[in-house]
């Protein structure tokens, strides 16, 4: 366990006695792990993959980000996907390594070779699990690796697939499942070996054949099947096979818009963009439970489907916002707050909704929202928008294409005598802001922050 990990349970059991059976019911009402794709990632601070798990939904239901205010505790010099699983956060940087971080402080525990024998040049996003961190290559280093999770040696590197990858590999159930020259592979994660494949066939509209193969999206896992989109089906595979559970097909005529998008998952129902309107699909039999408004799809809770869009006002003008719909009716029942220019893809924990912004005035960062009012809990300024964000153990990761943060609550890591003596002095930190107040220019926090990069820390 990390210094951090310490300082937290110390602190965590010292609220606990204080707040006795409350603690217990904390995380009531929490998906478990195979309702999320059977994502092996165990316990309750895992982001196992670029969209939290092998679902795809962007949820997290058994963690929770940090509380206000908030600082950025640590940055590193390098930006790109990233996994958080047993207190390491794996990148997939813009040089072709992953890098393995400490998530306490950002130091560099290793990264991967990229010249020798057993080098990797990694895109994309990890997948993390069974203590392995899977990626894929670009298409100059076709190849799907697994790297040992502890020090990054080469487990495994398959290279006869193919050259156009997903770049998202997603792992469940002891497979690697990833679309590969628009086909789809099941590889044993322990060893490489294929197990199954699965190409669409051709299909017919008025009376011409036409190819229809698998679009470049990372597929989702849950209830035993395995789901990937086409341009004009849906398709359901078992996961054990690869063999046909259900297909939903656009019928109308070749020209019309089809899927698009990635699907997201659970053990109940299935979501995907058909003909540019997101879809509800019984995940056991592919019944088409009800259409959502809008046309994005970005996380799965188990109540709301979120998706980003655009609100008018009253003068015509426009803003981002992001809504949830009843996955059950459909009805619109939550907003987030309307002060957003742009909304990058949304996450959500038990909680909160996080999401990459630019405000009006131009400044970039992140918004954490209340899950039940949708009022701003806190917000952080950062250099550009965020292109990937990740919550994980009371952190929410925020990375750009230069870098990447880490965000914490200012108490995060201090004992319970600790918070209370610093909360007794009232001090407040310049740059943040919490609960419905607007972030307030560059941060100021270098003379506090810890940096990392290339495993030193900046004087």
């Amino acid at each position: 366990m990390t210094d951090y990990g310490r300082r937290r349970f110390l602190m965590n059991a010292g609220l606990t006695v204080a707040c006795g059976g409350m603690a217990a019911t904390a995380g009531a009402g929490a998906v478990s792990n195979a309702t999320v794709g059977g994502s092996s990632a165990s316990g309750a601070a895992q982001w196992s993959s670029e969209h939290g798990n092998a679902a795809n939904t962007g949820y997290a239901p058994s963690t929770v980000g940090p509380k206000p205010p908030v600082t950025v505790t640590w940055e590193y010099d390098h930006g790109g996907s990233i996994a958080v699983v047993d207190d390491t956060v794996y990148l997939t940087a813009d040089d072709g390594r992953v890098h393995a971080l400490d998530a306490a402080d950002g130091s560099v525990e290793w990264t991967s070779e990229i010249s020798s024998e057993k080098s990797v040049t990694a895109a994309g996003s990890p997948a993390v699990a069974s203590d392995t961190v899977y990626v894929s290559g670009d298409r100059n280093s076709p190849a799907v690796t697994a790297l040992d999770a502890a020090n990054g040696d080469v487990r495994w590197k398959k290279t006869d697939l193919g050259y156009a990858t997903n770049l998202s590999p997603v792992v469940a159930g002891g497979s690697v499942f990833i679309i590969v020259d628009k086909i789809l592979y099941a590889l044993d994660a322990d060893t490489g070996k294929k197990l199954w494949r699965f190409e669409p066939n051709l299909v017919s509209f008025d009376g011409r054949e036409y190819g229809d193969m698998l679009v470049r999206r990372p597929v989702a896992v849950a209830d035993g099947a395995v789901f990937a989109v086409s341009n004009k089906r849906l398709f359901a595979r078992d996961i054990e096979t690869g063999d046909d559970r259900w297909t939903d097909m656009l019928q109308e005529n070749w020209a019309t818009e089809g899927f698009s998008g990635r699907p997201i998952a659970d053990d109940d129902a299935v979501v995907a963009i058909r003909g540019g309107t997101p879809t509800v699909f019984d995940t056991e039999t592919g019944e088409k439970r009800l259409t959502l408004p809008g046309h994005s799809l970005d996380v799965l809770t188990q109540d709301r489907v979120y998706a980003t869009g655009e609100a008018k006002s009253g003068d015509g003008s426009s803003s981002a916002v992001i809504t949830g719909y009843d996955r059950k009716t459909s009805d619109d029942v939550w907003h987030s707050s309307p002060e957003m220019q742009s909304v990058g893809t949304p996450i959500v924990d038990d909680g909160s909704v996080y999401a990459p912004v630019e405000k009006p005035s131009g400044e970039t960062g992140v918004f954490a929202f209340d899950t039940d009012t949708g009022s701003r809990k806190w917000s952080v300024t950062t250099d550009a928008r965020p292109s990937r964000i990740a919550v994980a153990d009371e952190t929410l990761y925020a990375s750009t294409e230069t870098t990447l943060s880490a965000i914490r609550s200012e108490d995060a890591g201090k004992t319970a005598d600790e918070s209370n003596e610093d909360q007794g002095k009232g001090q407040s930190i310049p740059g943040f802001t919490s609960g419905v107040a607007i972030a307030s220019g560059v941060l100021a926090l270098e003379g506090l922050r810890r940096r990392s990069a290339s495993g030193e820390e900046a004087d």
